[in-house]
């Protein structure tokens, strides 16, 4: 594999919440009407399906599918579509779509700052509180424009996945909501904040997802970009953090190899002195990489660089950079007066947001969706979000003892069948906020996780779906074994029918992690293209 050809393959591999580590009784006429049993198949399989199923690493797999008209229910292809099967990303469709029916896609949220005294002379003696509303963006990726932008292409994927992606970047200014907000509290006349700065986060308690904490406060997604890059071989790599904060300082334990050399790179936390970060590793000559590193606790970041804004805004504050968050004597977030509103930031729609989840797999924000779908029942225990989207399913006649989730990006052991996720997914398209559900699904060849996938296929543009990876690497031979890669969504038609379907399969095995990942994840958007074309014939 060439260097481009690797380096698109990872667009295509991360088409992913990466992973790692009986039939309906409805009666309605949807998607779940044509009852059958579980293990006969339905229609004819495409050759072109047939043979990428027949490959070696599939071997021991089991294929389960399930095409439906999305008008008539009329079911076009099944082969054990009720058997339970890992759901992995495509779960995402659940949290999403909650948000949408729940709160609305126009919806947008406000993260106010408070000052807890008034005024006086430009000093403000108390403290100065922002309070978190669960705000991906945070005025990041654009927001300040209108937008949310992200990066998933067919040669390029965002900065959420730099840990392992060599084509990762960087979106926007992070730094540009919280530069708004403190120019606003100058604007206030406020000179001088001789109080603390706080951080308030107690809209929702935290959430532990797989990758980590799930706050609701995202400053540059609660990242440290650092971007290293190569000299001449034998020099020392040059080290840029964005962004730049006096928060971490940085220490470079980088050497710089041959230009056809192997660029692998980390980044931790010094174990004497955690406000140090080390990057190590290797980068080719003249080369660029950029990689990440996660901040353990996001208040006591985010307070940081709010500091810092404040700072440029021309303000002095008496509080300590490393100082840590400290909510303990903060008042009801909900008690605070008007009158000492400060300043405020509003986000992108909840549509913009569900939009890039889904797109790009985000699984910080589709947990932090579970969590607004808590707050939104009274809940600070982001778990209660789970009672909306069990309820919603079964609104959309889901038979929901066929329905496992833990969380709201679709971690092990979230599952489903192919047929109740295809219910889902007509029922989605007929809601009020459907075709905003429809459009935040990744495009074949297009768009978000499928970007890369299935180029050069007549079915580009015309299938629409998220994507779902979970796999397991054995400890002793290396091989990749995958517990699901699946396709969750529509297809479009030639003569513009559509369609719904999920599309899953289980348990192959590939001797090489990383090609098997590429292969699995482009194999099935290919099954998914055979039968777009078979049945527009």
């Amino acid at each position: 594999m060439t260097p481009v050809q690797r380096t698109r393959a990872v667009g295509a591999a991360l088409a992913i919440a990466l992973v790692v580590g009986a039939c309906s009784n409805s009666d309605d006429d949807d998607a779940g009407d044509d009852a059958s049993d579980s293990d006969e198949q339905i229609g004819s399989l495409p050759d072109e399906a047939a043979e990428i199923m027949n490959k070696d690493p599939y071997a021991s797999a089991r294929w389960l599918y399930y095409v439906a008209d999305a008008e008539s229910g009329e079911v076009l292809l099944a082969n054990r579509p009720d058997e339970l099967v890992f759901t992995a990303s495509t779960a995402k469709g659940f949290s999403v779509g909650s948000v949408y029916d729940t709160l609305g896609t126009d919806t947008r949220l406000t993260t106010p700052v408070y000052a807890t005294t008034p005024i006086g002379d430009g000093v403000v003696d108390g403290d100065l509180v922002l309070v978190a509303s669960g705000d991906l963006a945070l005025g990041g990726r654009n927001a300040m424009e209108g937008r949310f932008d992200h990066t998933f292409a067919v040669d390029s994927v965002d900065h959420v996945y730099a840990d392992f992606a060599p084509n990762a970047t960087r979106v926007g200014d992070a730094l540009a909501g919280l530069d708004d907000l403190a120019r606003q509290v100058a604007d206030q006349g406020v000179t001088r904040v001789d109080g603390d700065v706080v951080i308030d986060t107690s809209i929702w308690n935290d959430f532990q997802g797989v990758e980590g904490p799930v706050p609701p406060i995202f400053v540059n997604d609660n990242l440290v970009d650092v971007e290293v890059a190569g000299a001449a071989e034998g020099e020392p790599a040059t080290i840029e953090t964005v962004p730049h904060t006096g928060y971490f300082t940085v220490e470079s334990d980088v050497e710089t190899v041959a230009e056809d050399g192997e660029t692998a790179l980390s980044v931790t936390a010094s174990e004497g002195d955690p406000s140090t970060l080390v990057v190590s590793g290797t980068i080719a000559a003249g080369h660029s990489q950029l990689t990440m590193y996660r901040v353990p606790d996001a208040a006591d970041w985010a307070r940081a660089l709010f500091i810092e804004a404040l700072e440029r805004a021309g303000i002095e504050v008496a509080a300590g950079l490393g100082d840590s968050n400290d909510e303990s004597a903060l008042a009801a977030s909900d008690s605070y007066p008007a009158d000492q509103r400060v300043a405020e930031l509003t986000s992108p729609t909840l549509g913009q947001m569900g939009t890039v989840i889904m797109e790009m797999s985000y699984n910080a924000g589709a947990n932090a969706f579970l969590c607004l779908l808590a707050v939104e029942r009274g809940s600070e225990n982001c778990i209660d979000g789970l009672e909306t989207v069990y309820g919603l399913t079964a609104e959309a006649g889901i038979d929901t003892s066929e329905l496992f989730l833990v969380d709201g990006q679709g971690a092990d052991p979230a599952s489903t069948t192919p047929r109740q996720i295809s219910r889902w997914m007509q029922w989605s398209r007929e809601q009020p906020w459907g075709e905003a559900f429809v459009a935040s699904q990744p495009i074949l060849g297009e768009t978000g996780s499928l970007a890369a996938n299935g180029l050069g296929s007549p079915a580009v543009g015309k299938v629409a779906a998220k994507v779902g990876t979970s796999v397991s690497v054995d400890p002793v031979t290396g091989r990749l074994y995958s517990k699901v890669q699946a396709l969750a969504g529509y297809l479009t038609l030639d003569d513009g029918t559509e369609l719904v379907f999920g599309l899953y399969m289980s348990g192959g095995s590939y001797a090489d992690p990383y090609e098997g990942l590429v292969e699995a994840g482009e194999d099935l958007a290919l099954v998914a293209a055979a039968f777009q074309q078979s049945l527009s014939e």
